[in-house]
């Protein structure tokens, strides 16, 4: 296990704000206005809460592009938003607007609610991801979770893709040269894959979805390259019922090859899933060389030693309220035993559910405030990313996390030593952030998995959750016992 303990005894998600770019419909002025004219307000349950709004920017771990942070914790309409920012102008007015977008509305609906007396408090959680490609261009996957106080809330997707260094915003009909031609083998394909899709099976309706498919490059600018995948993404109820959520479909770029530009082709030279362990073959050898007794021994050995292999399953960048507890159902299901490294910025939206976490018996872990890369940031920075997180996992679930996982797994002595808790990284990547691909995950974890090793999946993807069990039967039918990573020493 790759644990470092501490010497002296861690969307989708880092966080800036220069300035708003562009100014906020009259309604969410009129509101700002009325709540910072107003220093407390009255919860609930009679008490006066002050209301607090914080605005902050941190490096991301790619350079140049910044993260900004608003948060408000305003008990009836709270929100906390994360989002890029760069040195180009176009691209933070691109970024602004959608955010000012969304805020406006959650703000104003609230505010509507507010004045026909309703008392269902709301929420607003947006976060990004950004995926780098070898184009040199970056895609950023803005994530928006709103409810309003209605039967349900809903998740959308927002997607730019973005070229730094020519400071050009990138269309889905830039990967093809602006060649219609092209979108006729695009649509096929992103049909195709919609109707393989187990999480999309008896969902689908199908006018819908022929509808949104169409060759018209204007259904397909919801996208992002992710290493050799193309990903598309569509709104809930746009191509399937609400069960199915804001459906992702991913196009391998090996189908596209031929209609993409050179930039964006596949590098077909290039090994993309890690290659399995070389199988070891001394002990057929040994087999060979020894007499049936020693071979009989032999056998009754390797059995009982697979009795006993360990493995830590690990989940990052939660707690999600649809992805958290559909994992922790799995889980249960299979007694198996889990490591939750939370974000302190999550877990404030989602108390119930870190709560949940530890009820199931798993162990909690600290994985910072916003995902900060540590590594660029002062020592009170770090420990203010820290200690944070552990009072509001603490607050939330009546108990501080035992662990530690540095966003990125970046780390060096000097944090080591700030730290109070022992850091654990991780052997196994799972990769479910890039591929978001429930049968992928258990390829990768067939190609690296052994005794002792810990596996890194987030519970921030559905299709982690969706890829889970077929993970659990396998490492169940080789053998492996779960552990958390604190049992794993």
């Amino acid at each position: 296990m790759n644990k470092f303990p501490n010497k002296k005894r861690r969307l989708w998600i880092e966080v800036a704000c220069i300035g708003l770019i562009a100014l906020l419909s009259m309604s969410f002025i009129l509101l700002s206005s009325s709540t910072k004219g107003n220093a407390n307000q009255t919860s609930s349950n009679g008490k006066n809460t002050k209301i607090t709004k914080e605005d902050s920017t941190k490096e991301s771990a790619f350079p140049g592009i910044l993260i900004k942070t608003e948060v408000s914790n305003d008990e009836y309409s709270p929100y906390s938003i994360q989002y890029p920012h760069s040195k180009v102008e176009a691209f933070n007015v691109h970024i602004k607007k959608y955010i000012d977008e969304q805020l406006d509305t959650y703000l104003s609906t609230m505010q509507e609610n507010k004045r026909i007396g309703s008392k269902i408090p709301g929420e607003l959680n947006i976060a990004f991801e950004i995926f780098p490609h070898t184009s040199g261009s970056f895609s950023f996957v803005m994530i928006t979770g709103m409810y309003t106080g209605g039967a349900n809330g809903y998740t959308e997707f927002n997607t730019v893709n973005f070229h730094p260094e020519s400071e050009k915003i990138i269309g889905i009909n830039d990967l093809f040269g602006g060649d219609e031609s092209n979108l006729v083998k695009l649509s096929s394909l992103v049909r195709d894959n919609i109707k393989k899709d187990p999480s999309l099976k008896d969902q689908v309706q199908e006018e819908e979805m022929l509808l949104a498919t169409e060759p018209r490059w204007g259904n397909f600018e919801q996208f992002a390259i992710i290493d050799d995948t193309l990903v598309i993404y569509f709104d809930e109820y746009e191509i399937a019922s609400g069960v199915a959520g804001a459906p992702i479909i991913a196009v391998p770029l090996s189908e596209l090859n031929e209609q993409l530009l050179a930039p964006y082709k596949l590098d077909n030279s290039v090994d993309r899933l890690p290659k399995p362990p070389v199988e070891d073959s001394s002990v057929d050898v040994q087999v060979e060389e020894n007499s049936k007794d020693e071979t009989s021994t032999q056998v009754d050995q390797q059995i009982d030693d697979t009795k006993t292999k360990r493995v830590a399953l690990t989940f990052d960048d939660g707690p999600d309220p649809k992805v958290t507890p559909s994992i922790l159902t799995t889980l249960e299901k299979y007694d198996a035993k889990a490591t939750f490294f939370m974000l302190g910025s999550r877990v404030e939206f989602y108390p119930e559910i870190a709560s949940d976490v530890l009820k199931a018996g798993h162990e909690l872990g600290n994985h910072t405030w916003t995902h900060a890369k540590l590594t660029n940031m002062t020592t009170d920075a770090i420990l203010e990313e820290v200690s944070k997180t552990n009072n509001i996992i603490e607050q939330s679930t009546g108990q501080e996390p035992t662990v530690f996982r540095p966003p990125y797994g970046a780390f060096n002595d000097d944090l080591v030593n700030i730290l109070n808790l022992p850091v654990v990284l991780w052997d196994v990547d799972t990769l479910d952030w890039k591929h978001r691909d429930a049968s992928q995950l258990l390829v990768y974890v067939k190609s690296s998995v052994h005794d002792g090793s810990t596996i890194l999946m987030h519970d921030i993807h559905l299709s982690t959750a969706q890829g889970l069990e077929d993970v659990l039967v396998y490492l169940i039918s080789e053998g492996y016992t779960f552990v958390t990573v604190s049992e794993l020493e």
